[in-house]
């Protein structure tokens, strides 16, 4: 029977994510498996890795009923290998996991930093990446096929599934043998605390396990894998939800529940953005350590990197929106043993030695070990940066607008040309991109508008070396579309 009243399967700037028996059903998974079987040509001689976080339908024990007994016993009907674990695991390890066990894949049951209510599917290939648009695209289509006319799933030989033991401790020591591999001395001990927050997630036993290795006191909080997230901001990034830790200790910081975003605060209780950490960890490794050699960022990232990799002629990439665009230079900076930095404006960090999916500890790790070789506080590290490298002013608002308005929306963001612009903003203009929405850049500010893959907002960035021109080129983007487009 057909399921045409379901939404479609799409797979946005990271898997297919929806509302729990809504947009995200038992339906989407099977659909979704039925997709990620199609890349393989011999399904039996296929093994994939499985995780997930605590959200409701995520069960360790894979019981029916189960979004993971859904995954896992549609897989295996289609000759697929499965192994998942013995604990909720985050994403960074499952992309680890696909080149540890040797396996063809990895599928991770969460819709990261969105609220409890929602669940979703990410698919990483055997690079450990998050899977690049072409293979998303393949299984965007296949599942939607198999929703309007769904069959019963038959291979000529069923996939097996095992459980193993969570490999907290062989991800950690990888974790360390990647920051020895920037240079990075690990200490013998650690002269403070440090504090995580791990929103009742799938973290709190692997900052454990880190802990123990590091010799390093940490103070987690909101431990308790629960499905609710226990009711507070699953999102690291709002950071008025991020408690400031008390002076003694190197800073507070949070993951999102599957791992792979981090948030920092100092210990004054300022806010170190994602962009401003990544500067500080290049500076300390090109006056101290192992220099490298690209950064991957994209379109929403603040101008500090590009003016740091300028400063310490690192090679700068810039990308749409997505950790899945970092891959190829990942791979570049690998095959010629060189180290590339992948960072987002949202959270996402991780390095070419590591795994090539966003890793929120990796990043907290780094910085902790820095403050404590340069004794040094987290608060003057940053203030270096800036007093090096420049201090630069983020704006970031939502812009909605009707489902009916958004291919005009869309069209003046793509079309529209450079001159028309510089007229309609009242600006003079250096460039524009709009390879992922519409950038518009100054001499010294920037502002980017790209829309929501889900619902009818679009996201406006700005950024600025001064506070009041961020902000006055946020509203004026507002203005704009308002009075252009006749949107109210």
């Amino acid at each position: 029977m057909s399921n045409k009243t379901l939404n479609p399967v799409s797979f946005g700037t990271s898997g297919h994510r929806g509302i729990i028996n809504k947009t995200f059903t038992h339906d989407h998974v099977t659909a979704i498996a039925v997709g990620i079987a199609s890349l393989f040509t011999a399904p039996h001689q296929t093994t994939l890795v499985i995780g997930f976080d605590p959200r409701q339908g995520n069960d360790i024990h894979y019981k029916p009923g189960s979004f993971t007994h859904t995954l896992i016993h549609s897989l295996n009907k289609l000759g697929i290998n499965t192994i998942s674990f013995s604990d909720y695991i985050p994403t960074p390890i499952i992309s680890w996991a696909i080149n540890y066990f040797k396996v063809d894949g990895g599928i991770i049951l969460t819709a990261s930093h969105n609220p409890p209510n929602y669940n979703g599917i990410k698919f990483n290939p055997k690079n450990g990446a998050p899977a690049s648009e072409n293979i998303t695209k393949q299984i965007e289509t296949v599942a939607n096929n198999y929703l309007e006319n769904p069959d019963n799933l038959t291979c000529d030989t069923i996939g097996t599934h095992s459980q193993q033991q969570a490999p907290l401790k062989a991800f950690s020591e990888h974790l360390l043998k990647s920051c020895k591999t920037l240079g990075l001395p690990i200490p013998k001990t650690f002269s403070k605390p440090l504090q995580v927050d791990v929103k009742h997630g799938a973290c709190g036993t692997l900052w454990q396990e880190l802990s123990k290795l590091l010799n390093l006191e940490i103070n987690i909080k909101h431990y308790e894998p629960r499905s609710d997230f226990g009711n507070i901001e699953p999102n690291p990034t709002k950071y008025d939800q991020l408690d400031v830790a008390p002076k003694t200790y190197y800073a507070s910081t949070a993951n999102d529940p599957d791992g792979d975003r981090h948030a920092v605060r100092d210990n004054q209780g300022n806010i170190v953005t994602p962009e401003t950490l990544t500067a500080i960890i290049i500076d300390y490794l090109c006056k101290n350590a192992t220099k490298p050699t690209q950064l991957a960022t994209t379109l929403a990232s603040s101008h500090i990197l590009k003016t740091i990799c300028n400063q310490h002629a690192i090679n700068y990439h810039e990308t749409a929106v997505g950790f899945k665009h970092f891959a190829p230079y990942f791979e570049q900076a690998k095959k010629h043993h060189e180290t590339c930095i992948g960072i987002e404006s949202s959270g996402g960090f991780s390095i070419s030695h590591h795994t090539f999916e966003k890793c929120g500890f990796l990043p907290i790790i780094i910085l902790t070990i820095i403050c404590e070789l340069s004794t040094k506080s987290l608060a003057t590290l940053k203030e270096e940066v800036e007093t090096n490298y420049g201090q630069y002013y983020f704006t970031e608002t939502e812009f909605k607008f009707k489902e009916t308005q958004k291919e005009t929306l869309k069209n003046y963001l793509k079309t529209t040309s450079k001159e028309s612009l510089e007229n309609d903003f009242n600006i003079t203009i250096k460039t524009i991109n709009t390879s992922d929405g519409l950038k518009i850049e100054t001499q010294d500010s920037w502002a980017l508008c790209r829309l929501s893959g889900t619902e009818p907002i679009a996201r406006i960035y700005s950024e600025s070396t001064h506070k009041t021109q961020s902000k006055w080129l946020n509203k004026k983007f507002h203005d704009v579309l308002t009075t252009k487009l006749k949107i109210i």
